[in-house]
């Protein structure tokens, strides 16, 4: 079922420490786990290589991570260090969601050739360039179905942890650590009633501004740091 607890990532036990309650919002109360030293396994940034967290995400995850795996798509990408970004990987996925794959091109004319060589075959193909924004750089962004999912491939000369999807998907992970499963059925349910994710994690934590930029801010924080932050947010 989309959105189901993890029980463990890339061979590690997901432990779930005690939590209390620190507020509510939405109509809904909200808790945090205690924090720990360092991130558990299933919240670095490591974790997220591979297909191994997508696989034990939730059991569309699974499916998901089948079909990549049936169809080489990771090993065709495997020179552009591809990774598994967006809501499967963490479990929070809708039946709309996409697969979604950051790569990192350094050079996009060379991108856009090998896409449209290696994948043009797949239902539905399109590839088209992305302009510059304010806070992410011109991009290639390549879409098709694989094995009855939705793939779309977001390529842009940067490295792909330090991408604005990847560092957003970090931090939701983390979060949703801290929250519990109680707070992710938060998020499920604004995201079936429309909310994009990010401001659907926003809207529940009381964030005030950008939810892109806020999120993105928060990659480099420590367990203690995050909770810190969180506290602030949801009391004030």
């Amino acid at each position: 079922m989309a959105g189901a607890a993890p029980s463990d990532w890339n061979g590690c036990d997901y432990q779930v420490s005690p939590h209390w309650s620190i507020g509510s919002r939405n109509g809904m109360v909200l808790s945090m786990n205690q924090t720990v030293m360092d991130w558990p396994c299933g919240c670095r940034r490591d974790d997220f290589r591979g297909l191994d967290r997508l696989m034990s995400a939730s059991s569309r995850g699974r499916q998901a991570a089948e079909i990549l795996q049936k169809f080489g798509v990771m090993d065709i990408l495997s020179d552009f260090d591809p990774v598994v970004a967006g809501t499967l990987p963490i479990g929070i996925d809708t039946a709309s969601s996409d697969i979604d794959i950051l790569c990192h091109a350094s050079d996009l004319d060379r991108f856009r050739k090998f896409a449209i060589s290696r994948l043009e075959t797949f239902a539905q193909f399109s590839c088209h360039d992305r302009a510059a924004t304010a806070n992410v750089g011109a991009a290639v962004i390549v879409r098709f179905v694989c094995g009855g999912f939705p793939v779309e491939i977001f390529a842009t000369n940067c490295p792909v942890m330090s991408q604005f999807g990847f560092l957003h998907m970090l931090v939701e992970a983390r979060i949703l650590h801290l929250m519990g499963p109680d707070f992710a059925k938060g998020v499920l349910a604004l995201k079936m009633a429309g909310v994009k994710t990010e401001p659907a994690f926003a809207q529940l934590l009381g964030l005030d501004g950008d939810p892109y930029i806020l999120l993105a801010e928060m990659a480099d924080m420590t367990p203690g740091e995050m909770h810190n932050r969180l506290i602030s947010t949801i009391r004030k």
